[in-house]
């Protein structure tokens, strides 16, 4: 009865949509990478209240102490949008401060804020050898080279 019900829900056929295979599209695979690997963390950092795109913000000001707004974004391939949503988070929650040197926002992190990614990095580092084990060394040193060719 379900087969007889799903093939009346179409009136016609789709064959382009038949014949393709959804799991060879790239982007659906990496998408799938990606959740996966966020999932491990976000349970390991659930604690700090933080997501992946504010951390990465976090620790690239904080290991120049300061960067141009507009080079951070560069610097993690974030779009403008999600670069000014973390950012304004993290100037209200204290972690950083901006300035202006001729006209263009500089961001600063603050000790407030340096202090925060300092209680986060040993769960960050759990996170990451969690995912570097389900990787296994092979597929770490796969993962390096599709990065490495997806962004040269």
């Amino acid at each position: 009865m379900f087969s007889y019900l799903c093939a009346m829900a179409l009136k016609k056929s789709y064959d382009l949509l038949e014949s393709t295979d959804p799991w060879i599209c790239v982007a659906s695979k990496l998408a799938l990478s990606i959740r996966t690997v966020s999932a491990i963390y976000r349970k390991h950092l659930k604690a700090h209240n933080v997501t992946m795109s504010q951390l990465s913000l976090l620790m690239i000001v904080g290991k120049h102490k300061f960067l141009p707004q507009s080079e951070i974004g560069r610097k993690l391939m974030l779009e403008r949008s999600t670069v000014t949503r973390d950012l304004k988070r993290m100037i209200e929650r204290g972690y950083f401060v901006k300035k202006y040197d001729k006209s263009r926002p500089v961001i600063y992190i603050t000790d407030k804020g340096a202090s925060y990614v300092e209680s986060i990095i040993p769960d960050w580092k759990a996170a990451t050898e969690e995912a570097k084990a389900k990787l296994g060394e092979d597929g770490e040193q796969a993962l390096n080279l599709v990065l490495h060719k997806l962004t040269k």
